[in-house]
């Protein structure tokens, strides 16, 4: 194992809050990670990786030039650090200044000090393990990246980048320095941008997080696009035939980074927006785990709720129409709402909704048929039991539901007014399967009295005469029985006889 290999793996790439004490700790992974997410502007515009900023001492002039930019780069890497372990932030900024000078010279005297090796075409594994041969560790270390460097620099954006490193990565595959082209690619991928150059332009933060999660799981593209990109194609199959851990925890990484961003995940309409996020959310399952683990979790968790305030959730369910269209909707958004605080408000709603004394007269209130109010009722029992609400708020809820359309039936007379009406059994009977099979009754004691009404109907004497009486032939009967039999066997109404 070389001693890049051993750098690579030797550090967290994720740990921000590295606290460099020699020129070498700016070469660990959680150094470059740091570096890429503050100087990322920079490092975009340029095409390069945090490996190539620090190796290059042509790329510390570009930065040296650029302004204030070092400058306020050093001074936000001292605030995070010097907080973490309670030290002044102006010692910690003279720190890390004295660091990077020091980098600096290092790195301008070595290049000074010896030709630069050129990387000939094929022969990646051979000349890396002659360079790893030719010195002290730390010496051959920079005589690699100075060579990898050159090899990169003719490269005038991210994609032809990409494609170079691709190239070179399968070079490496059966060999140990594969983890030196891993680290390399982690660190290109993470890049917005260069997602952009080998994904396409996206506009929709869904899109990007979609063909992430995709090429992640080895499935990509599966959202509607046109003909996806070959490089995107290529990345994918490398992914899926050579161990590139750093690369993929770089994409779970900007999956993360993307959930973070306060940008809409589709719409900045409610109900779309929640579903939206709901959905990604379950498309980040992967082999019995979230990809980006709990920090993803945390984000959504936040995501929704900036969206589910108390406010916002009155203000939408105040124009959805009548009482059982409100309280549908906010079971609607429950069953896409994530996070235990965000579900509390709203089981606050909905717990307030069912106290009120007044709640069985205002969600009946108003214009429709028995049939409809009955239907209301069913939907919302159906809306309970669908919601992923508690198993006691589950049952005291539908209780409630099934209780009101019990008592709406029998304080309306609704079976006796089918009784009354001035038709034949058959016809009855049917008013009465039509209203089971349109799910007007909550299941249980309720949908048990209509099926029973049903029976007597169809045990009735006169229920054949009135249903195939006037029927001349025989299989004209018998395809009418058919018929009723495949209704009354979706019920568990046993067929009535005699058949005639």
């Amino acid at each position: 194992m070389t001693s890049v290999q051993q750098k690579i793996k030797s550090d967290e790439s994720g740990n921000r809050m590295v606290h460099c004490t020699t020129v070498e700790d700016l070469f660990l992974p959680a150094a470059r990670s740091l570096i890429g997410t503050l100087a990322r502007p920079f490092l975009d515009q340029m095409a390069i990786t945090p490996t190539e900023l620090i190796y290059s001492a042509r790329n510390h002039s570009r930065i040296d030039g650029a302004g204030t930019l070092l400058r306020d780069i050093t001074e936000r890497a001292s605030a995070l650090q010097a907080k973490a372990i309670g030290q002044k932030t102006f010692d910690r900024v003279r720190e890390i200044q004295a660091l990077l000078e020091q980098l600096s010279i290092k790195i301008r005297a070595f290049e000074a000090a010896e030709p630069a090796i050129v990387l000939k075409p094929g022969e990646f594994v051979a000349q890396v393990s002659q360079i790893m041969r030719s010195g002290p560790p730390d010496i051959a270390n920079l005589r690699l990246q100075r060579m990898l460097i050159d090899t990169l620099a003719g490269c005038k954006n991210w994609l032809e980048k990409i494609e170079r490193m691709y190239a070179l990565a399968l070079e490496a595959a059966n060999s140990p320095y594969l983890p030196i082209m891993d680290g390399l690619l982690a660190e290109s991928v993470i890049s917005d941008l260069a997602q952009e150059s080998f994904f396409g332009r996206r506009m929709v933060l869904e899109d990007k997080i979609d063909d992430l999660i995709d090429i992640y799981k080895g499935t990509y593209p599966t959202r509607r696009m046109g003909e996806p990109h070959a490089t995107a194609k290529k990345l994918q199959q490398l992914l899926k035939d050579l161990d590139l851990p750093e690369t993929m925890t770089a994409i779970e990484t900007s999956i993360i980074q993307q959930l973070a961003s306060r940008n809409p995940i589709a719409s900045s309409e409610l109900m779309t927006e929640l579903r939206a996020t709901h959905s990604v959310l379950g498309r980040l399952r992967h082999n019995d785990r979230i990809l980006g683990g709990r920090r993803a979790l945390e984000f959504i968790d936040k995501r929704m709720g900036r969206l589910l305030t108390e406010e916002t959730i009155a203000d939408y369910i105040r124009n959805q129409g009548s009482m059982g269209e409100k309280v549908t909707r906010l079971l609607e958004i429950y069953a896409v709402t994530f996070g235990p605080n965000n579900k509390k408000i709203l089981e606050g709603f909905l717990q307030r909704y069912f106290a009120d004394e007044d709640f069985d007269r205002r969600l009946l209130t108003g214009e429709g048929s028995g049939a409809h109010k009955l239907r209301i009722l069913a939907n919302l029992y159906r809306a309970i039991i669908a919601a992923p609400l508690g198993s006691g708020e589950k049952a005291a809820f539908g209780q409630k539901i099934a209780g009101m359309q019990s008592a709406f039936i029998s304080s309306t007379r609704f079976f006796a007014s089918i009784e009354k009406q001035t038709m034949s059994t058959a016809k009855k009977a049917f008013q009465v399967i039509d209203y089971c099979q349109e799910g007007c009754f909550i299941p249980g004691e309720n949908l048990e009295k209509a099926k029973a009404l049903a029976r007597h109907y169809l045990s009735r004497p006169d229920f054949m005469d009135t249903y195939v009486g006037h029927i001349p032939s025989q299989e004209g009967k018998r395809e009418m029985l058919s018929s009723l039999k495949e209704r009354l066997d979706k019920l568990g109404i046993p067929l009535p006889s005699p058949q005639r």
